[in-house]
């Protein structure tokens, strides 16, 4: 998301460089005005835990301080990583104008220590880097609300949605329907994601192909399920059909913003099962999603149920409704021109 972000901002005259830990999510097409900095770093905490808190080096760190040096307004990536408090730290000191884009809110880990670190980590973050940035951007109602909640000292604070490729994301070019039901997984394979979860449900629903697209500590190709397809890391395109290609993409995960997977399926006519807390990242789309509770039978019978109306889900006439949604939603258009305008106001702003 990051990556199409900086792409199209180039593209509408914007200058960056744009820093991220090595191997950096480049986009298809880097045009001219956007040079893509891939960062060594240490990541071991991932490695182990799933929690993906990269440590740079320092040839990284000396780079980004350079830039900063020659740069009109600094855009940090949420508030969590070491990365954004060395890039707030470098921006104060030169000097820069500074505007956050936060996705996510507390992940309820069900490691103790995890989400203790979790909440001191996010405290800290809004005291200091949150309050400290001349603007914060939320992805998400449902994170705005927690943040809004536990930090009402916060301010200047906007939404702007992500954006979706529409005319890639699109429900054209389907194959016919298959005769077993394919439910998809696309996402990091970690705890949070609710593996768990599926894996019993691939097992109760034995008649059901699950395909499985992403990557992580997690690895479902070792469940020993004939009935599971691990495709692993994706480019955009292939993502793109194996929304088309499948009946329903299930996301039962916690501690989400509202997640790019679930738009671009909803783009591309696909139905999709999440729970309460992800659906209210963007009520707007509450009637373009099936909601089930975070348990096997709660998903279960949710699945269950769309099985019997898999036929009329997946019918064309819905299919273009739920893509005719994401186009008048969230248009690539319409966000770059949000941050464009969110740009020029901080830059023309008198406020440190």
């Amino acid at each position: 998301m990051v990556g199409e972000l900086m792409a199209r901002l180039a593209r509408e005259g914007v200058s960056i460089d744009w820093f991220a830990s090595s191997p950096a999510p480049l986009p298809d097409l880097t045009p001219p005005g956007l040079s893509c900095h891939g960062v060594s770093a240490c990541n071991w905490i991932e490695d182990k835990t799933g929690l993906p808190l990269p440590i740079w080096f320092p040839l990284g760190i000396w780079q980004l301080a350079r830039a900063i040096q020659n740069a009109d307004l600094v855009f940090i990536n949420d508030c969590l990583y070491a990365s954004s408090w060395i890039a707030w730290t470098l921006a104060k000191i030169s000097g820069k104008k500074i505007i956050l884009l936060q996705h996510i809110d507390e992940i309820p880990y069900r490691s103790k220590i995890l989400t203790t670190l979790m909440k001191i980590g996010y405290g800290l973050s809004a005291r200091i880097i949150l309050r400290g940035s001349n603007q914060i951007v939320f992805c998400s109602r449902k994170v705005e609300r927690y943040f809004h909640a536990k930090f009402p000292f916060l301010k200047n604070i906007i939404h702007i949605s992500n954006g979706v490729d529409v005319d890639l994301f699109q429900p054209d070019q389907r194959t016919s329907l298959a005769s077993r039901p394919r439910i998809l997984f696309a996402g990091r394979f970690i705890e949070r994601k609710g593996l768990d979860l599926i894996r019993q449900l691939a097992i109760n629903l034995p008649g059901c192909d699950w395909i499985f697209a992403g990557w992580g500590v997690i690895d479902p190709a070792g469940w020993g399920l004939k009935n599971v397809n691990v495709v692993g890391r994706c480019e955009r395109h292939v993502m793109a059909q194996l929304y088309r290609d499948s009946d329903l993409l299930i996301l039962p995960s916690v501690g989400e913003g509202f997640p790019l997977v679930v738009q671009e399926a909803i783009s591309c006519g696909l139905p999709v099962l999440v729970s309460a807390e992800t659906a209210s990242g963007d009520p707007r789309a509450q009637n373009f999603l099936m909601v089930a509770e975070l348990t096997v039978s709660g998903l279960e019978q949710a699945i269950r149920a769309f099985l019997q109306r898999r036929h009329q889900e997946l019918e064309p006439a819905l299919r273009r409704r739920r893509h005719d949604f994401a186009v008048a939603q969230w248009s690539w258009h319409n966000s770059v021109q949000a941050y464009k305008l969110s740009f020029k106001n901080i830059l023309e702003s008198g406020v440190p």
